[in-house]
């Protein structure tokens, strides 16, 4: 079993069910070799996302990806981060209290894994009001991550080499060569 490089959001895991983004029927290549990075360890989640999902495909069918979000060592670092970002930490999550987006990033954060997401970067032209600017990808990259989507961040396609940041399965694929 790999180390872990990749950590996997909600998203991801919801674009392969019937009918959707990535449905499994029309990529079964990038979905075999998607299940074989989960089976060799290099990509895993953790057991907010499970929460998430709640389905009988990859909660049931792959349960050993799931990691433990939160013991002693991380909940240190959800502290720091907590202390660095009190609007995204004391009001969103809080607001949203089963969302696993803090953790996500915590867990990325605290083990130097990329983030594979499909939420967007919200440039300035794009937020809403402050909260907005704490997608996931907005937050890996004030923490010193790279991010890669498919919209505003598209210019740092193929410039993420390894550790924390964000990326979208797109760049996954790219990266992992997915597609043979």
């Amino acid at each position: 079993m790999n180390n872990p490089k990749y950590l996997i959001d909600t998203n991801i895991f919801l674009r392969f069910q019937s009918g959707q983004q990535y449905d499994k029927d029309c990529f079964p290549t990038q979905y075999q070799n998607f299940i074989k990075l989960l089976k060799e360890g290099t990509a895993v989640s953790i057991d907010k996302v499970k929460n998430e999902l709640n389905d009988e495909i990859f909660c049931k069918d792959h349960e050993y990806c799931f990691k433990d979000s939160i013991d002693n060592e991380i909940s240190d670092t959800y502290n720091t981060l907590r202390s660095k970002y009190p609007d995204y930490f004391n009001n969103y999550a809080l607001e949203s209290p089963d969302d696993a987006d803090p953790y996500i990033i915590t867990y990325a954060y605290h083990n130097n894994l990329c983030i594979v997401t499909q939420d967007e970067y919200q440039s300035t032209a794009t937020r809403q009001s402050n909260i907005n600017k704490y997608h996931i990808p907005n937050l890996c990259e004030s923490l010193g991550g790279t991010c890669i989507d498919n919209k505003d961040k598209k210019e740092n396609i193929e410039t993420y080499t390894s550790g924390f940041g964000c990326i979208c399965f797109t760049e996954l694929i790219r990266i992992e060569k997915l597609m043979e």
